[in-house]
């Protein structure tokens, strides 16, 4: 039965939860994660379909550029039938961009719930985590896919410097935290505007994405990293790389800056990439993140030597994140207590269409809609911080009735397709209680038991 829980936890902790066949072909729970630490799922797995950041950019100039015009014939329109129709074609334009960008999520959710490498999966969503882009800010909801594409499933296995550079320097990122419009006093933009700083990428750069809120810096500190950062702005005209992002120099701030106590010379983009490169070994980055890993992989108030020996990791390897990774796995912590984190809506979903094969067979809407219900549309996070890792943040009455609400429209899907007591064995099998088994198996119908399983305690954690 130990060597079934390791399986469980392994499925349902480290991957998304337990798909049909899972507790049979899993031989070596520790085996199984480590294979999937591949660079090739890191395309294998994805989405089709994804524009690439270019194209998305190409894509919202284009719509902008309508907007703007209709909006403009509509203000000088002379009659209301005019106005009326110019202002449906408006509403149109941001319709269009809505839906593509929920058919986006659906998309990402169904090939993470399909993949092979749950576990490889399961690192993306907690770097799209760490790294958070939102929809808070209707301007950049087109980039934020080809984001997750290009920034951040191609560097989740390699240095954290180099997930860090790609994604502070990716558009989405870029225009999320405003620093499209941060400009050196004394450049040549600024002096030009009258307009100045914008602290906001430096500040959570440092804050949320490296050595964190704890991390020695100063005011100071967020100022001149501020300017470091001026000048990283987005390719909207084709003339960068191709990437999508684009340096600026007449908008970069002159002159040396002091950063963390280094002087840096105006050297322009360099600047920027020498102190991300400095962010990303400074020692409380290690610490920061290992911690961050402990909570999401481990408990919401992770063992101190658990994070400790993460660190380790992380700092003894210079950023190199697969160390990390074969640290928690090989920790006992890591397998110590199965049922420990409480799923998130997202993880909920999830783990629901793996348990019942459904992500081939659901409709966009069918997928999205669940995650609104639950409060987690992905890429809608309230603030640059993310989701909550916490299970505190995620129990309330109401949200388990929404679960309650799911797990029936679920069963209602699966009920001529599956059989609760096979359905229970490769679900929740190695931790069900005797009350969860009882209450399945005696279920008036199938729809009910399905309920009841997709209710119980046991499939609510991971």
């Amino acid at each position: 039965m130990t060597a079934h829980k390791d399986t469980f936890t392994a499925v349902t902790r480290f991957g998304l939860g337990a798909a049909p066949g899972d507790f049979d072909t899993i031989k070596n729970p520790r085996q199984w994660l480590e294979s999937q630490l591949d660079p090739r799922f890191a395309q294998s797995a994805a989405p089709k379909g994804i524009p690439t950041t270019m194209q998305a950019i190409a894509a919202t100039k284009s719509a902008m550029q309508t907007l703007k015009r209709d909006r403009m014939e509509e203000k000088n329109a002379a009659d209301a039938d005019a106005r009326t129709q110019l202002a449906d074609e408006i509403k149109s334009v941001n319709k269009t961009k809505y839906q593509t960008f929920a058919r986006q999520v659906a998309d990402m959710t169904r090939a993470a719930a399909q993949s092979p490498a749950p576990f490889f999966e399961r690192l993306v969503l907690f770097w799209t985590n760490h790294f958070t882009v939102s929809t808070s800010k209707g301007g950049d909801i087109a980039l934020i896919a080809p984001y997750v594409q290009e920034a951040i499933r191609p560097h989740i296995l390699g240095n954290f410097h180099d997930l860090l550079h790609a994604a502070t320097r990716h558009p989405a990122m870029v225009v999320y935290l405003d620093n499209q419009i941060s400009m050196g006093p004394h450049s040549k933009a600024g002096l030009k505007q009258h307009k100045g700083l914008n602290e906001n990428l430096a500040r959570e750069t440092m804050e949320l994405h490296s050595i964190g809120v704890d991390g020695g810096y100063t005011q100071s500190d967020v100022t001149e990293f501020s300017k470091i950062l001026t000048g990283w702005t987005v390719d909207r005209n084709g003339k960068g790389d191709g990437s999508g992002f684009f340096f600026a120099p007449w908008m970069h701030e002159p002159g040396d800056k002091v950063f963390l106590g280094k002087i840096y010379h105006d050297a322009g983009v360099r600047e920027g990439e020498q102190a991300l490169q400095v962010l990303a070994r400074h020692p409380t980055t290690g610490t920061f993140l290992a911690t961050k890993l402990a909570r999401h992989f481990i408990a919401d108030n992770p063992p101190p030597a658990a994070v400790a020996q993460l660190a380790h990791a992380y700092n003894a390897h210079n950023g190199a994140l697969m160390p990390v990774y074969r640290a928690l796995i090989n920790m006992k912590e890591s397998w110590a207590h199965p049922l420990a984190k409480l799923k998130t809506p997202n993880d909920y979903i999830l783990s629901v269409l793996r348990a019942g094969d459904l992500g081939g067979k659901l409709k966009d809407q069918q997928i999205v809609g669940p995650l609104r219900m639950l409060g987690q549309m992905p890429f809608t996070a309230p603030s640059p911080a993310g989701w909550s890792d916490k299970a505190a943040d995620w129990m309330s009455a109401e949200a388990l009735l929404q679960r309650i609400n799911i797990a029936r429209m679920a069963g209602r899907f699966l009920q001529s397709r599956v059989n609760p007591s096979y359905l229970m064995k490769n679900t929740i099998g190695p931790v069900a209680s005797g009350e969860t088994r009882a209450a399945v198996l005696n279920a008036g119908s199938v729809e009910e038991a399905v309920t009841l399983l997709f209710s119980s305690p046991e499939f609510q954690r991971r």
